[in-house]
């Protein structure tokens, strides 16, 4: 008896905690989008993961190779991005080479070599972002705009883009994305300057020009027309008695010649060409360092950026030769640092990860232990 009054209780008890903890819980809207955005992460890691993964692409004529054990291809890395979307690495080498790489660094799932000869020759990549799970941008020194994008299972580069609006005087640094205002934006330090500011940049259609003939014949058309108006009319009138008896029997005529693929072609069947698109400076924010101790401020004269993450609405950017790692507060427009740690030093780029921020200590190889956490 006394056991089953115990069973009984501890049922009753598990029961009313699941209602309480729906009600009081899962029941909040905000819970309820956290906990589908958690199992939809999962879901999209999970399908990548298991997906087939393409070979290396080492040329066009190769033979298919097995990325298993490929990690020794990595070296010389330039950028590296973690996805948590994908739960993969992004990784750009000198040799312009593209890698994903699986989230515990063992296994290459994809390589993409860029076109790197002639005259339009790549130059050091100075900032990568994923901006969508298939969509990837990467920037270089002189400007270059990079767009790689995920399709049917395999990367390929889209054509490049200069970005427009740049002087000589600019040395950029760092890519980011504004998801607000849909647009990119980068660091730079003015030559020969302390100023450091925000440059965002965004893509917009390049509306077609018109030919200066058209305009021209256009015009000289329509002065005859307005000349040739008056000495038509009369003649117009006389013709449009016989032309009114002969318009219905020639309507007929012309449907029965015409084709029926062309009656029944609809207007949506006539594909429209997307609109071109440029990608040029749109504005440029000031940096102030006014709330900066002497010491960073001292530092910061001889700033050389590294990297450029995003964590929590701010932007933090490494200065691996004076061991400082400066935060940029985008909406109040101030920048201010602090010292790190020795083992940063010498540190070519920067990724967040867990949201954490990892500094690149060793970009020989690609190896997880050459990434430092700089928090």
């Amino acid at each position: 008896m006394k056991r089953s009054y115990v069973l009984y209780t501890t049922l009753c008890a598990v029961v009313v905690g699941v209602i309480l903890c729906y009600v009081f819980v899962f029941s909040d809207e905000e819970i309820q989008r956290q906990v589908a955005s958690t199992f939809e992460k999962i879901d999209i890691q999970t399908s990548h993961q298991t997906a087939s993964l393409p070979p290396v692409e080492a040329a066009q004529d190769d033979e298919d190779i097995d990325t298993t054990d490929a990690l020794e291809q990595i070296n010389q890395i330039d950028e590296v991005y973690y996805s948590d979307t994908i739960g993969a690495y992004l990784v750009l080498t000198e040799q312009a080479e593209f890698f994903e790489v699986s989230g515990n660094g063992t296994r290459v799932n994809s390589v993409l070599q860029l076109e790197n000869t002639g005259q339009a020759r790549l130059d050091d990549f100075i900032g990568m972002r994923m901006v969508e799970e298939n969509l990837v941008y990467a920037v270089t020194a002189n400007g270059t705009l990079i767009t790689i994008e995920r399709e049917e299972g395999r990367w390929v580069e889209q054509p490049r883009k200069q970005i427009k609006g740049l002087v000589s005087e600019d040395r950029i640094f760092g890519l980011g994305y504004d998801r607000e205002s849909n647009r990119l934006f980068m660091m730079n330090r003015l030559a020969d300057t302390p100023d450091l500011e925000l440059l965002y940049i965004e893509e917009r259609e390049i509306e077609p020009e018109v030919p200066a003939e058209n305009e021209s014949e256009e015009s000289t058309e329509s002065d005859d027309n307005v000349e040739g108006t008056e000495e038509s009319t009369e003649e117009a009138t006389a013709e449009n008695v016989s032309t009114n008896d002969n318009v219905s029997s020639e309507t007929a005529v012309a449907e029965e010649e015409a084709p029926e693929n062309e009656k029944d072609t609809p207007d949506e069947a006539v594909e429209e060409k997307e609109p071109e698109t440029e990608w040029m400076l749109d504005s440029r924010q000031a940096l102030s360092a006014d709330g900066m101790s002497a010491s960073i401020q001292q530092k910061f004269e001889r700033f050389e950026g590294v990297g450029l993450v995003e964590r929590q609405g701010r932007i933090y950017v490494l200065d691996s030769e004076e061991l400082v790692l400066y935060t940029v507060n985008p909406e109040e427009g101030t920048i201010n640092g602090q010292m790190v740690t020795p083992r940063v030093y010498d540190s070519t780029g920067m990724f967040l990860q867990d949201n954490e921020i990892f500094a690149i200590v060793h970009p020989e190889v690609f190896d997880l232990d050459a990434f430092v956490s700089v928090d």
